[in-house]
């Protein structure tokens, strides 16, 4: 499902335009396997779910399919919303601000100054780490926004 509740291969198709039975012969496969991966029984391959990112112009899908196929990925890549342009710039900016407030710009200059992470800077450096993953959701936002 993606952020509205709905299957994220249903969407896809839908914003290509097309039915389940020209997907289906678009992507090479069933009309049966479209109904499946739409209703969620099955999980597209990888390559059938790059070809509906392609054909539907939703890249965004290659990183719910990930999430959603692997633990550990659901674990590393952050979740990330298709916004339109506008709020996806916002949400950056803000992002970029809130991690600038917290002075770690300075911070994580003078930690790597050295070419190296401290034992008495650990602390520090897991912080600042900590507070880029919003940065990085949001940089991902602007890359999958609505054009």
């Amino acid at each position: 499902m993606d952020e509205n509740g709905r299957n994220i291969y249903c969407n896809a198709r839908r914003a290509a335009g097309l039915t389940q039975a020209r997907w289906a012969e678009i992507l090479g496969v069933s009309e049966s396997a479209v109904r499946k991966y739409e209703s969620g029984e099955i999980l597209p391959e990888d390559d059938i779910v790059l070809s509906m990112a392609d054909f539907s112009g939703m890249q965004i899908l290659g990183t719910w399919h990930l999430r959603r196929k692997s633990y550990v990925a659901a674990q590393v890549i952050p979740e990330v919303q298709r916004l339109p342009l506008a709020q996806a710039v916002v949400q950056l900016l803000a992002a970029i601000q809130d991690f600038d407030e917290k002075h770690h710009g300075d911070a994580l200059l003078r930690i790597a100054a050295d070419g190296r992470v401290d034992p008495e800077e650990e602390p520090r450096f897991k912080a600042i780490v900590r507070d880029l993953h919003p940065l990085i959701q949001a940089a991902m936002q602007i890359d999958y926004c609505e054009r």
